[in-house]
């Protein structure tokens, strides 16, 4: 192959790569190892580790470290990284973590935490942002092992609202179950309690629910579209035998004067409908969910009577 097109070809792979290519990548390329000793000491490629090459004033990125990793270690990125390039909320690419299947190669990693798998199919790995990462229903089950099942939980609802369908992730369950792998009776049980309903839209709403169903409460119907129908008048909770709408006010989702006024305004049309409407504050979600839990059934209570449904 003639230098100009192996030049080409390293250049076409590093722009898909965040700027980095692999050793192996570019022998399957058919370029010789000769030719990739050469570029390693030329002014346009420098080594990030032996199995892996940057290319010269590319950006140094997050996504470019994570590639690196993937990249040297001969395997996807998984775990907490795999659930920060899906975009999933508490998730950052601080923390690389890199499956592969067992018996591929016993190269060790330096950028990475790496998990040797013995189950690691090419239908629980994808590509998103141009990096090797595993699916998210593989990413949830992955998190189980490393992560407080309360932020397994939050990782599922947002898997869910980021396309993960309830059949994908009950079938990775049960390919991995009989391996005996750590965590998967944290998500068999998050299954169970959460399979087919509505995504929750945030982290303080897990919590809520949690504190609400521990406290003896029933389940509320959860992502409700109320009044209208449309998206605008979805709720966070609501207990239709007493008409009562429950709203998490997380701060992150209230970010400028006029996410406050169209709060307020829902809120008074949800009022003016005849629903119950109960806000409660992330403050008080988070410092004392039992309190918020106490609220939510005094409210219930009090409202059960006269309870009716104006739809």
């Amino acid at each position: 192959m003639k230098a100009r097109e192996v030049d080409r070809r390293m250049r076409l792979l590093a722009e898909r790569q965040h700027g980095v290519v692999g050793r192996d990548q570019l022998l399957a390329e058919g370029i010789d190892r000769q030719a990739i000793g050469y570029r390693v000491g030329s002014p346009d490629w420098v080594l990030v580790t032996r199995r892996v090459l940057r290319l010269v004033g590319a950006p140094r990125t997050p996504e470019q470290r994570a590639m690196a990793a993937a990249l040297d270690a001969g395997g996807v990125l998984s775990h907490a990284a795999a659930a920060a390039v899906w975009g999933l909320r508490g998730f950052k690419l601080d923390r690389l973590h890199v499956s592969r299947r067992r018996g591929v190669t016993t190269r060790r990693s330096r950028l990475a935490r790496l998990h040797v798998s013995r189950v690691l199919p090419d239908h629980h790995c994808a590509v998103e942002r141009g990096i090797p990462v595993t699916t998210l229903a593989r990413t949830v089950v992955d998190l189980a092992a490393t992560e407080h099942p309360n932020r397994v939980e939050v990782a599922l609802h947002a898997a869910l609202r980021r396309g993960m369908r309830w059949d994908g992730l009950a079938e990775v369950v049960v390919e991995l179950d009989a391996t005996g792998r750590p965590g998967i009776g944290v998500v068999k049980r998050l299954v169970q309690r959460h399979y087919g309903r509505p995504a929750l839209g945030s982290g303080l709403e897990a919590r809520l629910l949690r504190a609400l169903l521990d406290a003896g409460l029933p389940e509320p119907r959860r992502q409700v579209a109320l009044g209208d129908g449309s998206q605008a008048g979805q709720v966070d909770f609501y207990y239709e035998d007493a008409g009562l709408v429950i709203e998490v006010d997380g701060g992150w989702c209230h970010e400028t004067p006029a996410d406050v006024r169209r709060d307020k305004r829902r809120t008074a049309e949800l009022v003016a409908a005849g629903f119950r409407v109960l806000s409660l504050s992330e403050d008080l979600i988070r410092a004392d969910p039992a309190e918020a839990a106490r609220l939510v059934a005094d409210a219930r209570r009090r409202t059960l009577g006269l309870a009716c449904d104006p739809r």
